[in-house]
């Protein structure tokens, strides 16, 4: 009996020291020393594609401005150059990225390519959304993934999850002026109506003034979407009637779509302009 008790002793002991050494291997980086790394993991990767990142940016927290294309280029560990689709100039600032919850991406110094949507409509610079908030864009993003093939991100404002994707060498002549033609192109349309089987579903603006997110009777929730030069990127996975879709791509016109219209892969669903 006292043989049996010394073995259950000696087990019990060997158990608590080999999770003592398991905790002590997990507890043994500082907590600031890994906010810190990957404060500077989050820099390493910014600057790490030097042809710079095509931004997927949707201000306000319900998503009903829409979504627009920003390019950035982090040139040094304090500068980036940015422009966007609805910009026709570059604008160079600066920017940080400190610890907080993780690694925050601050532009912290004015560049009107992002600050546009995160003024209040009263300074007279914008006349979208509420005067005391306007487009209610972030400039501020916890960075919750940093990698060479994305960056991430979630507005620390509007929680809207930002995705930066790396521009590739073969682009760059191209991306930004191919992005501003598909604006140009697709945002006049109007009118819409979303075409599933034998149903007709009509579709409103959630904003007039931007034209990128559509709302549709019995939901409240905007189908919030970027221009591409291929169509409509939308911010997430939507459903009507059933159909579920992320990506809508353009047909020119054809038939009796005179506007032409923006349908998925498999060809279950249709948006089609009907101005």
């Amino acid at each position: 009996m006292k043989f049996k008790l010394i073995i259950l002793i000696i087990a019990v002991l060997s158990i608590n020291t080999g999770c003592e050494k398991k905790m002590e291997r997990i507890f043994d980086e500082n907590p600031t020393d890994r906010i810190n790394a990957s404060v500077s993991d989050a820099y390493s990767a910014l600057q790490a594609n030097k042809d710079g990142w095509l931004i997927k940016y949707f201000p306000s927290s319900n998503r009903e401005f829409g979504g627009y294309t920003l390019f950035a280029k982090f040139t040094s560990a304090t500068d980036v150059v940015m422009e966007g689709e609805r910009n026709t100039s570059i604008a160079s600032s600066m920017f940080t990225v400190y610890p907080g919850a993780g690694p925050i991406l601050t532009f912290d110094i004015y560049n009107p390519v992002i600050h546009y949507y995160c003024l209040p409509a009263s300074n007279g610079y914008l006349n979208i959304g509420a005067k005391e908030s306007g487009m209610k864009g972030d400039f501020e993003f916890l960075v919750t993934k940093a990698s060479s093939d994305s960056i991430v991100m979630e507005g620390r404002k509007s929680y809207n999850r930002i995705v930066m994707v790396p521009i590739k060498s073969s682009e760059v002549s191209t991306i930004v002026s191919s992005h501003r033609a598909a604006v140009a192109k697709f945002h006049p349309l109007g009118n819409y109506k979303f075409e599933v089987g034998t149903e007709s579903i009509p579709a409103t603006f959630a904003t007039a003034a931007t034209k990128r997110a559509l709302l549709i009777a019995g939901n409240t929730t905007p189908y919030s979407y970027r221009y591409t030069p291929t169509g409509l990127d939308f911010y997430t996975e939507y459903d009507v009637k059933g159909i579920k879709f992320r990506e809508l791509k353009y047909v020119e016109p054809t038939g009796a779509y005179t506007k032409g219209y923006f349908i998925n892969d498999a060809g279950t669903i249709k948006l089609v302009p009907q101005s």
